[in-house]
């Protein structure tokens, strides 16, 4: 398995001289990367999130890795050597979508409605000039307009153990936890799987989409329901200002599932419950109910849980 130093010392060695797999050739196409995220259909149409990188793709952290390894690995992952402006080919469901990253190698693409079944096969080639990647496949879910209940929940320190609220910490753990040293609570997975069976599920998250890969293998492995995950783009998105961030892709997550009412999850370490509060506000029969895990040394009938279910453990719930 390659370390992060042992891939660099790689990269070097082949982009230092120009050999790059098929030798020197004047006119051999660089070598890039399509990262394939996450997305989602519904009747309304949905989105396809992804990236292209130049180089090769990040290796796969290990466990049980030395911290420096850790920190190293997390610092490549959140300063990816983007390909800006990279033209690519969207296929889903036999229909072709001409897409461009933006300038910072970021794919959004918006999905067509009338896809039918329950998922979607898309798959994503890069046309670019100069450039050569392998083609990227990622399978969406496909949500039909029937009446029912959708999940939307926060990530950190809702689901995740981040300690958010010391920053300190915070920022120790995003640096030197891959997704081997992640931690959830007591309950979190098992209790989240039974509300949300049968149901769309979204995890919206300020992380940055640098730790995509960290926390969806994370919930699989430890068997937190499958769902669309949703992260902030640091170079585009409000970097502090989290309603500014979430409360448009809550709004948008509304708009593409009409006939839906939402279980709302979030953690009163931020602003989760002011967003959700907003959302009730401006669409009172969309929301079902808000639950919030009490992270923060508030009481349980603080004014900003007004009307939401405040837990301390998810096995209260």
């Amino acid at each position: 398995m390659r370390t992060w130093a042992g891939t660099q010392a790689l990269r070097v060695a082949l982009f230092g001289t120009g050999l790059l797999a098929m030798g020197c050739q004047k006119n051999t196409p660089k070598l890039a990367s399509l990262e394939l995220y996450t997305g989602y259909v519904s009747t309304e149409g949905g989105v396809l999130y992804g990236r292209v990188s130049k180089g090769p793709r990040d290796p796969v952290p290990a466990p049980n890795q030395p911290k420096i390894v850790r920190a190293l690995e997390t610092l490549e992952a959140l300063d990816a050597n983007a390909l800006p402006y990279a033209s690519v080919e969207v296929a889903i469901d036999g229909r072709p979508l001409p897409a461009i990253s933006d300038d910072r190698g970021y794919l959004q693409v918006r999905l067509p409605a009338g896809i039918t079944g329950t998922k979607a096969s898309v798959e994503v080639m890069l046309r670019q000039t100069g450039f050569a990647a392998e083609k990227a496949q990622v399978d969406v879910p496909v949500f039909d307009g029937t009446p029912g209940l959708a999940v939307v929940s926060d990530v950190d320190d809702t689901v995740l153990d981040s300690q958010i609220t010391d920053r300190k910490k915070m920022i120790e753990n995003a640096l030197l936890r891959s997704t081997w040293e992640l931690k959830t609570f007591p309950g979190a997975p098992e209790t989240l799987t039974k509300l949300s069976q049968g149901k769309p599920v979204f995890y919206l998250s300020g992380s940055p989409w640098g730790f995509h890969r960290r926390i969806y293998s994370y919930f699989q492995r430890t068997g937190f329901p499958a769902g669309t995950l949703i992260l902030k783009r640091f170079s585009k998105d409000p970097l502090l200002d989290q309603m500014a961030f979430k409360y448009p892709h809550l709004r948008a997550l509304a708009d593409a599932l009409p006939q839906k009412k939402f279980l709302l999850f979030g953690d009163s370490g931020e602003k989760d419950p002011e967003i959700y509060a907003r959302l009730r506000s401006e669409l009172p029969s969309r929301v079902e109910q808000i639950f919030i895990h009490l992270v923060t040394d508030e009481p349980k009938d603080s004014s900003r849980f007004f009307g939401m279910r405040v837990f301390k453990d998810w096995t209260e719930l």
